[in-house]
């Protein structure tokens, strides 16, 4: 068997996760499917925290990596859209991203890019960057929406349309409901983005 190292563990960590789900990720778990005692990852990461703040930080890499010549309102809409594609090409992706507090080259590198592109959209001092993590706010919080989405339908409990609900007593939400069920999520993505781009 090749030597265990760092990079094979994360590799092993997105085979489990793709098969089983961030829920139930464990280092001991990890560790089985691997092969090897679960006190052997502990020489490469601490505890479950720090492995998926590793798996955050792999997700990330490359996303960062734009044309900085374009617009700033364009590199944020581009910026957004990598990110989403980033955490839509692996399970859980959102779920893996949000609440982790990565201070890592990849990580380090996407906060840099998205704060400098809104300050070149017009956003002056603090605003840059409360633009730059509302957008980023946005994106985790709608592929968090769309993989929840993407888990349901494939359990067959997704209910996809407002039946069930009273439109005489809810009726902005019931149509509300069919508008997002006609919209492609593509396109309530590019509105969602464009119109916080445009608030600069």
């Amino acid at each position: 068997m090749a030597r265990l190292d760092r990079a094979a563990v994360i590799t092993g960590a997105w085979t489990f996760v793709e098969a089983n789900g961030l829920d139930e990720l464990t280092m001991r778990k990890l560790a089985s499917s691997l092969g090897v005692s679960h006190g052997t990852l502990y020489w490469h990461l601490a505890n479950k925290r720090a492995l998926v703040d590793a798996l955050a930080e792999d997700l990330l890499a490359g996303v960062a990596d734009i044309d900085s010549v374009q617009r700033g309102t364009d590199r944020l809409i581009t910026l957004a859209g990598r990110l989403r594609s980033a955490l839509l090409s692996r399970r859980d992706g959102a779920r893996i991203v949000s609440g982790t507090f990565v201070r890592q080259p990849n990580t380090l590198a996407f906060g840099e890019a998205g704060i400098a592109a809104a300050r070149d959209a017009g956003a002056q001092g603090p605003d840059a960057a409360l633009a730059a993590f509302s957008i980023q706010y946005f994106v985790l919080g709608f592929v968090t929406e769309e993989q929840a989405q993407q888990q349901l339908i494939a359990s067959g409990d997704w209910p996809g349309d407002a039946s069930g609900i009273d439109a005489d007593r809810f009726p902005l939400v019931a149509a509300a409901l069919q508008t997002l069920r006609d919209v492609p999520r593509d396109a309530q993505f590019d509105y969602g983005v464009r119109r916080l781009v445009r608030s600069l």
